[in-house]
């Protein structure tokens, strides 16, 4: 079956967008929630300086990621699993999670810089009125994980030192196992409507394949998706999160 191969670009950036950059000191909302919690130190490279960007960018959406994870495991959501191998994917995977968290923000202290402050997180915009089970559970991490795929093989090529990239590569990995797992769980459980679909650009659709809205994403695909994945943008991947960051 032939692959999305539509370009992933967005359209143009709303005012909003194009104003703040998704990376930098700039304000992530006009409210003024701050995706880097302050400047890297004085002294520091462009190089360098850009890399403790590049890290705090994926320290942000691991917060999102971990949160997530946790909601369904020992959080608000976790007694809405019934299924005891959906409970153990969200034990394990916010575990994994969180061991991201920790290793980014120890990477990026020890390289002179300051952690991105965790944001508060909402994740009531991706549910809307739909039930809190162990099918939309799965059907949500479908869609949350390939955008941490997309978003890691963004940067990655920008980053300038080798070890880093070498981590980086280690965590998109990890991320690329999570998005084979769930939809492998999901087409076990009967939840996968479309099991053989390839796609590179899960989670957006075929119909939509530039749309940034989740109402547009289609989390049925194959736990073996494509050969090659196409990369996220930070314009993108902010398009996509900020819905679940509260202002």
């Amino acid at each position: 079956m032939p692959e999305d191969t539509r370009p992933a670009t967005t359209a143009s950036p709303s005012p909003l967008a194009s104003r703040r950059q998704f990376m930098g000191y700039a304000a992530l909302f006009g409210g003024g929630l701050a995706l880097v919690s302050c400047a890297p130190a004085m002294g520091m490279t462009p190089s360098q300086k850009q890399d403790i960007e590049i890290l705090n960018y994926a320290l942000t959406l691991e917060y999102l990621e971990a949160e997530f994870y946790a909601a369904f495991d020992t959080g608000a959501y976790a007694a809405n699993l019934k299924n005891a191998r959906a409970k153990e994917y969200a034990k394990e995977l916010a575990a994994h999670e969180q061991a991201h968290v920790d290793a980014l923000k120890a990477t990026i202290q020890k390289l002179g810089g300051t952690p991105a402050t965790k944001p508060t997180f909402d994740f009531s915009p991706l549910i809307g009125g739909r039930t809190v089970d162990d099918a939309l559970f799965l059907a949500l991490a479908a869609t949350l994980e390939p955008i941490g795929v997309r978003a890691y093989l963004g940067q990655v090529a920008r980053l300038s030192n080798p070890e880093l990239v070498a981590a980086a590569a280690a965590i998109h990995a990890v991320e690329a196992n999570h998005v084979s797992g769930v939809q492998e769980l999901r087409v076990g459980l009967g939840l996968n409507s479309a099991p053989t679909r390839q796609t590179d650009i899960a989670p957006q659709s075929a119909a939509k394949p530039t749309s940034t809205s989740a109402a547009d994403f289609d989390a049925n695909y194959s736990p073996t998706p494509t050969a090659l994945w196409q990369p996220l943008t930070m314009t993108q991947v902010l398009a996509i999160v900020s819905p679940v960051i509260k202002r």
